[in-house]
């Protein structure tokens, strides 16, 4: 290996190290002050970086929020879809959206700095439509599910209801975590029951 290739290998692993602490610093942050009250200064004197390395890998607060808001959004995401791969297809409206809500909660429920990022994909909507892209991949992964209940929806009606439900979801889920860092039971019933009668709702009556 040559003398180049060594040296550039820890400048790339610091350089790493460095977006991830930047990272966790904004969570940690977030967790403690929220969203408003925290600004880049803060940020890189928590990471224990130089302002001058923050600015090399974001160029504001609003775009490390992105960054977490995707790997957020994508952790979701491959929770709900890891469940209904390994979910049978001929299970009832009921246990599919029962077993959905508790695996999304589940390994949620322990990430730092949760019920700000929750309120931060809200109501910025940069950061909201991140969170919008994954009904796609949700989208696809439910409609076998969707079919075996007899929903028989075209790619921009499921596109449409997909939104909906997504939307609902956050409202919800953002409700479930306003009066603390850990979910609220009652209000997870209350989504399954609104989540499980949107699609009995739309289903065959012999499907529930």
């Amino acid at each position: 290996m040559s003398q180049i290739e060594t040296s550039y290998k820890p400048k790339q692993e610091r350089s790493r190290q460095a977006r991830e602490s930047i990272l966790l610093a904004t969570l940690e942050l977030l967790e403690v002050s929220g969203l408003e009250k925290i600004s880049t200064n803060q940020i890189a004197k928590a990471a224990g970086v130089n302002i001058a390395t923050l600015y090399k890998h974001f160029s504001d607060k609003y775009q490390i929020l992105s960054e977490l808001a995707r790997n957020f959004s994508k952790k979701q995401s491959d929770l709900i879809c890891i469940y209904l791969v390994n979910t049978p297809t001929s299970s009832s409206i009921k246990i599919v959206c029962d077993g959905l809500v508790d695996a999304l909660t589940e390994g949620t429920k322990d990430d730092r700095a949760l019920v700000q990022l929750q309120r931060a994909l809200i109501v910025v909507p940069e950061l909201h439509e991140i969170y919008r892209r994954s009904n796609t991949e949700i989208g696809a992964a439910m409609k076998p599910f969707l079919c075996a209940w007899g929903i028989n929806l075209n790619p921009q009606q499921l596109n449409v209801s997909m939104t909906c439900i997504g939307e609902a979801f956050g409202a919800l889920q953002d409700l479930a975590l306003s009066d603390s860092s850990t979910y609220n039971d009652e209000v997870i019933s209350e989504l399954k029951l609104l989540l499980t009668g949107y699609y009995q709702s739309r289903s065959k009556p012999s499907i529930t």
